[in-house]
């Protein structure tokens, strides 16, 4: 299609097809004219020398009649014979003076004109006259007769001349007016053609102007509009992803705001509660106010633990963080990892059990960042720990393969409902909010932890185990520390 072409393609096109179309709509009316021309001559008009194609016919009849028409009584015979719409005629005697006649104005100047003029033609303002030359019995000339007419068109009637001189004009400029009508038809698509894109972009601009970016340019060409819709189409999506980044930042830091706001309410609630009975009761017991100092020391630690966490959270959305990578041994790492965790959940009496697999090794050797893989089992384990009840168990496997490394930590709380699978690993989650309020729980320890899984390469999901309990599990694949080349 013609709008699908480039601008010059579409003009030069319609360049050519004006002209084109001009000459063949041209050609057509010349010979409709012509047409025309033929079928209306000698009824409606008649061609201009046909005057003179009569001459020869009035020279015989002249010749024929002789002095009899030099006679003004015999006028009568002329005027018969000649048509006096087109050719008027004049009767001189011998001396060249006029006798009679149509045609008044004087032709010749005396006897020696005449014999002059005699049997030629006269051109005479625009007009010819024939001098025919009047003999008498004896051959000499007694006179002669002038034939004059014009080469010119003749119309019978006037109107007929209206009408044929509105028509012949007509078809003389129509290659003018089929240019103007052509350029006119043409100028009209071309400018729908373009139109078109340019009208979407006016209105696109329009929408943009008013915050409106739910809206596609639905034009597309391989010509140079076609490039601007598509272009300007894609800095709306570019604008568009910008708006929604910038939007969903500033949802992010409101929602870090009031989550810091949330969690720190407590344990600062509970300072300002402890600080002001030590105030009040002065030094007081002494074992009284050892216990106040620890409660206010353990809500601060609280308190600046969820600092922390919001911080590197920030740190690993902003920056990331690079990957060194050390090999250890897998199962020792673990079984320390074990005996922490036995002393932060000795209150609850949970049961850690640790299992290491190795597929075609020896030894559980592999190469890993050790301090994103402590606070990847740190965050994960801590929520089972959270979610565990007393006398509990919480399972944490490693399975090595030549090229990565399975961790699964399933506990036997009640799982993860419908709605924490779907939410899990996202930025401050809480689940719980009663149990995520009592525990200082912001809610970004999975998210962190899925953070520094896909640094690695690896991926985190979450799921319920056959016996309700809430498994997560992750991988890490094997990593060449680029510092070192150690593996």
């Amino acid at each position: 299609m013609l709008e699908k072409k480039s601008l010059k393609t579409q003009f030069i096109i319609t360049f050519v097809l004006i002209i084109l179309l001009s000459i063949i709509a041209t050609i057509v009316t010349y010979f409709a004219g012509f047409i025309l021309f033929t079928q209306i001559e000698y009824k409606k008009v008649y061609p201009a020398n046909y005057p003179e194609k009569m001459i020869p016919d009035l020279e015989d009849y002249i010749r024929r009649e002789g002095t009899l028409l030099l006679n003004k009584r015999n006028r009568n015979l002329l005027e018969q014979r000649v048509p006096s719409k087109v050719i008027l005629y004049q009767v001189v005697d011998e001396n060249g003076e006029i006798i009679y006649g149509t045609e008044h104005h004087k032709i010749l100047n005396g006897k020696e004109d005449l014999y002059n003029k005699v049997n030629t033609t006269i051109k005479m303002d625009g007009r010819y006259a024939k001098m025919i030359p009047v003999f008498n019995s004896r051959g000499k000339i007694s006179g002669a007769i002038s034939l004059s007419y014009a080469i010119t068109p003749y119309y019978p009637e006037t109107s007929d001349k209206i009408w044929f001189t509105f028509v012949f004009m007509v078809i003389i400029f129509s290659p003018f007016i089929y240019i103007v009508v052509f350029t006119f038809a043409f100028s009209r698509i071309l400018a729908k053609n373009t139109g078109k894109p340019v009208n979407m972009l006016i209105d696109a601009i329009r929408k943009v102007k008013e915050k409106d970016l739910d809206f596609d340019l639905d034009y597309r060409a391989e010509n140079e509009l076609g490039k601007l819709c598509e272009a300007f189409d894609e800095m709306k999506n570019e604008l568009k992803k910008s708006l929604m980044s910038q939007w969903k930042a500033e949802q992010e830091r409101q929602e870090m705001v009031q989550a810091l706001a949330h969690d720190m309410k407590t344990p600062l609630s509970v300072i300002q509660g402890y600080t002001e009975s030590l105030l009040d009761n002065g030094s007081g017991n002494a074992e009284q106010t050892a216990n106040y100092l620890r409660v206010i020391k353990e809500k601060a630690d609280q308190a600046s633990e969820l600092i922390r966490e919001i911080l590197y959270a920030m740190e690993l959305e902003r920056s990331g963080e690079d990957i060194h990578a050390v090999s250890i041994d897998i199962r020792s790492f673990l079984m320390k990892k074990k005996e922490s965790y036995e002393m932060i959940s000795r209150d609850k009496k949970i049961v850690f059990e640790v299992n290491v697999s190795c597929q075609n090794r020896g030894e559980a050797i592999f190469p890993v960042d050790v301090g994103k893989l402590d606070r990847i089992l740190d965050n994960v384990i801590s929520n089972s720990i959270r979610y565990t009840p007393e006398n509990g168990r919480i399972r944490i496997n490693a399975d090595m393969a030549r090229d990565r490394i399975h961790f699964k930590i399933c506990d036997t709380g009640k799982g993860f409902s419908r709605k924490d699978l779907s939410n899990l690993f996202r930025k401050f989650y809480k689940g719980d909010e009663a149990r995520s309020h009592k525990n200082g729980h912001v809610g970004l320890g999975l998210y962190i932890a899925k953070k520094l899984v896909e640094m690695h390469g690896g991926s985190i999901a979450a799921f319920n185990d056959n016996d309700r309990g809430a498994c997560v599990a992750f991988d890490l694949p094997f990593i060449r520390n680029n510092d070192n080349g150690e593996i």
